[in-house]
């Protein structure tokens, strides 16, 4: 399941609970760096919309805590001496830290990142949150629902071994990495056009499915993107060797080498100027194709829509496809320029291949 498929899972999960009452919690496995955390603040921010919009319409609260730097004190709240009614001695415990506090929205997810990464003394504890939402006196309503993320042993990433009680208290789900989820979330943060083009280009270097075995710095989606809010704000000597330190010497030859081909592409303004006549990408360089497609949707607008792609039209069909539906990602709105609905009148082919428009 990629974690798009994961993130829908959870939010028909969480209004199954509200409806029935029924208690569910989830733990998503993945190797290191493929965006879990992100993917559940953005089931939090996506469950709080309208109704018609997929949410509840109510506030959503979100109260994450990264288990492999607590202590079980964290997970059953704290003990204090405290007199019995008769006067005897006792222990009593404060809430736990995940509560909700007074004032907290009435729904809400308690999110558990790197709950394996844990000690057993703390996932003991917080395997009655994951399977009753709760540990001795400290009980969750049941508007909320608890969620953990956690990466696999085989990642050396600290991870403990399962203890097998925990295992039948929670649904567990194993996200796989997908090129096509993540350049869909990429477009819409406005990642790099040159980054998503290198990812469209070059996956496998991207979405690697095993942690190399040697130690140092590697490449995952999320190392890949913290790297790409640097490109152009360093010169390339600098840039080279922090890209190296952030995703690792290979990848980051590759990518530098790539963006070489980048500085040899057809300028937006030239384009957008002449249409028709401006140099292509050649056919044997798919990997300046990408990058010309995806610097076209990084650019256009509703006044530069209608000659940029035009240009575009010139190439293949997929690299028109995948420039339109990112472009429509980016800037739905436009759609809405007379400019573009010119355009889009006479290519409505292209709307039928992007499943954007019914053939009829």
């Amino acid at each position: 399941m990629n974690l798009k498929q994961t993130k829908k899972l959870i939010k028909a999960t969480f209004k199954r609970q509200l409806k029935t009452g029924e208690r569910f919690s989830i733990e998503i496995v993945s190797g290191p760096g493929l965006g879990k955390s992100e993917g559940v603040a953005q089931c939090v921010e996506e469950l709080a919309a309208p109704e018609d919009k997929g949410g509840i319409g109510e506030l959503v609260g979100f109260n994450p805590f990264f288990l492999s730097t607590l202590e079980q004190p964290d997970v059953r709240g704290f003990g204090l001496p405290a007199t019995d009614t008769d006067g005897s001695k006792i222990m009593q415990y404060t809430a736990a830290p995940w509560m909700p506090r007074h004032g907290a929205p009435q729904h809400g997810i308690v999110f558990l990142d790197e709950f394996r990464q844990s000690g057993h003394d703390v996932q003991k504890p917080a395997a009655e949150l994951l399977l009753n939402g709760r540990v001795g006196e400290s009980k969750l309503p049941i508007g909320w629902m608890v969620v953990a993320a956690s990466n696999r042993e085989k990642d050396r990433s600290g991870v403990q071994r399962e203890l097998a009680f925990v295992s039948n208290r929670r649904m567990e789900i194993k996200v796989q990495p997908d090129l096509d989820s993540w350049v869909e979330w990429a477009e819409t943060r406005a990642i790099h056009w040159a980054a998503i083009a290198f990812a469209r280009h070059q996956p496998g270097l991207i979405f690697k499915e095993d942690v190399p075995e040697e130690s140092g710095p590697f490449t995952t989606p999320r190392s890949f993107v913290k790297m790409s809010y640097l490109i152009g704000e360093l010169d390339m000597e600098m840039f080279t060797e922090a890209a190296a330190g952030m995703i690792g010497e290979g990848t980051a030859a590759a990518f530098v080498s790539f963006l070489r081909v980048v500085e040899q592409l057809p300028a937006f303004e030239d384009i957008v100027a002449d249409p028709k006549k401006c140099k292509l990408p050649d056919k044997d360089r798919p990997d300046a194709q990408y990058a010309t497609m995806q610097m076209i949707a990084h650019r256009v607008d509703g006044t530069t829509a209608r000659p940029a792609f035009n240009y575009l039209k010139r190439m293949d069909r997929e690299f028109q496809v995948a420039g339109l539906k990112a472009t429509l990602r980016r800037c739905p709105a436009v759609l809405q320029s007379k400019d573009f609905a010119l355009w889009v009148r006479d290519n409505k082919d292209l709307l039928v291949n992007a499943n954007m428009l019914d053939a009829s």
